[in-house]
């Protein structure tokens, strides 16, 4: 099995806030990297010392390729990481998760709290604003987005510390199971179904700050990233009830890893992020340090383990595989 990730390095430059990495999961290889920064239109500068506009940032499989963002492109890659294409929008703004549906990605544009849904040439085929939506208005108290949607927004928001701004939701996740659409609001913690009707699914205070929900293949439960509680959390999709957590501190090898690299200003241990489905038995995740574990998430028990990085700033944001 090969392990496909990207990092975001915070406090970087941007032309080293991030890289591409295959890994053979089997021998623990490092097969290649490659850095990863957003170009055309080119950032050169970003104050931000978090993540921003550093680095990579979700990655999913299609057909033989890997789709990877970056902070307003996405870049297409082969499976031995040979660059293929680029596919950009006007509205792609901080990209974080994504994913297929048939011929087509939904995308998450993080900075201007949208989700695009978008052919594989970028085309726009629909958009969805939560701040716009009545029923999230009205129950979050939310407000829309003063933006102009038909001009070229990329780099516009760049400077504007947008995660500060009032109304906003930190819309940062995308996520599809048997014909319906799903999206986390990270400042919320809330997990909206946008498709095909709209339905609020969980409102719980454990997801705020949350990444990379996933479903298990019974399509009866969504896994979340507990990126601030260092911990995987688990709700049942019927009722939005949280059915089950899973430490990670609970792991030795974690728990060392923990007490070997602490928290640093802006960057925090165990931050986790990145997800990616083995099967209902077992999931890939990533944490800072730059590092991926194998979970049985039935036994709860720590399968392997990779670490890439010694420094906290170093962080997994995508995870995707491929036997």
């Amino acid at each position: 099995m090969f392990v496909y990730f990207t990092t975001v390095r915070r406090k970087r430059s941007v032309k080293e806030g991030g890289e591409l990495i295959q890994l053979n999961w089997e021998d623990k290889q490092l097969i290649q990297s490659i850095p990863l920064f957003p170009s055309d239109p080119d950032i050169i500068y970003d104050p931000n010392p978090r993540g921003n506009s550093r680095g990579g940032k979700g990655v999913i499989k299609y057909n033989n390729e890997l789709l990877v963002g970056t902070y307003h492109t996405i870049l297409v890659f082969d499976c031995n990481l040979r660059f293929k294409r680029k596919i950009s929008n006007n509205l792609f703004v901080n990209i974080h998760e994504m994913d297929i549906v048939g011929e087509h990605i939904w995308v998450s544009s993080t900075g201007i709290d949208c989700v695009l849904l978008v052919d594989l040439n970028g085309n726009t085929l629909q958009s969805w604003w939560p701040r716009e939506i009545p029923l999230l208005q009205n129950t979050f108290g939310l407000s829309p987005m003063n933006i102009d949607k038909a001009c070229d927004n990329r780099i516009r928001y760049l400077h504007g510390e947008m995660s500060n701004r009032d109304s906003h939701v930190h819309l940062n996740c995308v996520t599809n199971c048997r014909e319906k659409t799903y999206i986390l609001l990270n400042k919320l913690g809330v997990f909206v179904q946008i498709r095909p009707e709209l339905k609020l699914i969980i409102h719980d205070k454990n997801i705020r700050g949350a990444h990379s929900a996933r479903i298990l293949d019974n399509g009866e439960v969504v896994v979340f990233c507990g990126s601030f509680k260092k911990r995987l959390l688990f709700y049942a999709l019927k009722d939005g009830v949280l059915i089950k957590e899973i430490e990670l501190l609970k792991f030795p090898e974690i728990k060392q890893l923990y007490k070997n690299y602490p928290d640093q200003p802006y960057n925090k241990s165990i931050f986790v992020r990145g997800l990616d489905i083995i099967n209902n038995r077992r999931l890939l995740l990533g944490i800072s340090p730059a590092s991926i574990i194998e979970i049985d998430i039935v036994h709860e028990m720590l399968v392997d383990f990779f670490q890439y990085s010694t420094d906290v700033g170093d962080a997994v944001h995508g995870l995707a595989h491929i036997y």
